[in-house]
């Protein structure tokens, strides 16, 4: 999931600020804090605000991820469920006819008396038809006993799956319920700490972190240089002729063989809305709203629009996209960074996939991923109220780019 350029999402971090403000001395009712006083306890909020916006946001990615692999353990256990239904009919039929059988050969006086009708043969023709006769009686009631057995094995052992895969579903729901409480936990800190912060303070830190992002963003620039493959960007107003021109330049000489058909199936999700936690494979889907990140799947009032919005979050569009082009992507943008070749921003193709992270030294606090489309552009699923885009590539947490292979 994804907050986008931090700028763009400050009017929803508020939440997260005052998580943090709740683990800081709150400022006395009677009168705000001097401008020195305030300075320094801003400064100390803004990074006690980003540790625990990159921990909040890992933990909705870790759900969305044991979502995903709930889904899929619920679909192979009813699969399982099936065989075992089917394995146990077969077991009971084959066991039944071996029964028939053995009760046929009792009434007949056994294997033995079987044999013995063998010596009533007129001749020496008539014994050998009589010995072959009784030999595939005896060879059918073996065969039909041992298919059971096997049969009857490998329901068991279906079972046994059924058990293990029945376990791990009460795992996956176990860790699910305890990230939604955790995050709740944690809005309800957000909530009492917002009634007793000094409006200065919340002040101080939006200007502090508009102005870092601002200087990041100057910095990423600076040091990328001469080596980004594109100068000004500006944004086209017609977004689907911009994903075309990806399109048709991925068609000529393409970087995968996912490629076009992964920036095709973006083209068709053009403004779609953001859903935190939602979509995948199959489309869009509606989200979550139970963490305190900026993405949190809540609008600027605190009302909840992911679990009424089918859409998208950052990652599960990348996962869409591409399973509809025939590459299979894991669910989240921290596991989307380890399928392919890392490639530097010179090189970049269409259809590569760009990260950014909290900290661009550390793969494990990535939150953000997006398709490249070429010129400086990308298709992303970007915020809470905002809707699947074609953006300029902005540098600040930019931590690289992934070739899919």
């Amino acid at each position: 999931m994804s907050p986008g350029p931090i700028s763009r999402v400050l009017a929803v971090a508020v939440t997260v600020v005052a998580v943090a403000v709740a683990l800081l001395p709150a400022a006395p009712a009677s009168a705000g804090p001097d401008l020195d006083k305030a300075r320094v306890q801003a400064a100390a909020l803004r990074v006690e605000v980003d540790r625990i916006s990159a921990e909040v946001e890992a933990a909705a990615e870790d759900y969305g991820a044991a979502d995903q692999e709930l889904n899929d353990v619920v679909t192979r256990l009813t699969l399982a469920n099936e065989a075992v239904d089917s394995s146990q009919s077969a077991a009971d039929a084959q066991v039944a006819a071996t029964d028939a059988a053995a009760a046929q050969l009792y009434m007949s006086g056994g294997p033995g008396a079987i044999y013995g009708s063998v010596l009533d043969g007129h001749d020496i023709s008539d014994v050998l038809d009589r010995i072959a006769s009784v030999d595939s009686v005896v060879r059918g009631q073996i065969a039909q006993t041992t298919s059971a057995q096997a049969t009857a094995a490998r329901a068991k052992v279906t079972a046994a799956d059924v058990a293990l895969l029945t376990a791990r579903v009460a795992v996956l729901q176990d860790r699910r319920r305890a990230a939604v409480l955790r995050a709740q936990t944690l809005q309800a800190q957000a909530s009492a700490a917002l009634a007793s912060v000094d409006q200065l303070v919340r002040d101080l830190v939006e200007r502090d972190r508009l102005a870092a992002q601002a200087a990041a963003e100057a910095a990423a620039v600076a040091a990328y240089g001469g080596s980004l493959p594109w100068g000004a960007v500006t944004v086209p107003a017609d977004s689907y002729a911009a994903v075309d021109r990806a399109i048709a330049e991925a068609a000529a000489d393409p970087a995968t063989p996912w490629a076009v058909g992964a920036l095709s199936d973006a083209r068709h999700w053009l403004g779609t809305p953001y859903s935190a936690g939602g979509g995948g494979t199959a489309g869009p889907s509606t989200g979550w709203c139970s963490s305190s990140a900026p993405d949190n799947g809540r609008l600027a009032d605190g009302s909840c629009a992911a679990t009424s919005t089918l859409g998208f979050d950052c990652s599960s569009l990348m996962l869409r996209i591409f399973s509809a082009a025939g590459r299979a992507l894991p669910r989240t943008s921290r596991e989307q960074w380890t399928i392919g070749i890392h490639v530097a921003l010179a090189d970049l193709r269409p259809g590569d996939l760009l990260f950014w992270a909290y900290d661009t030294a550390n793969p494990a606090s990535i939150h953000h991923v997006a398709v490249y489309l070429g010129h400086g552009l990308m298709v992303q699923a970007p915020h809470t109220g905002g809707h699947v885009e074609v953006a300029a590539v902005y540098l600040s947490g930019l931590i690289g780019a992934v070739r899919p292979v």
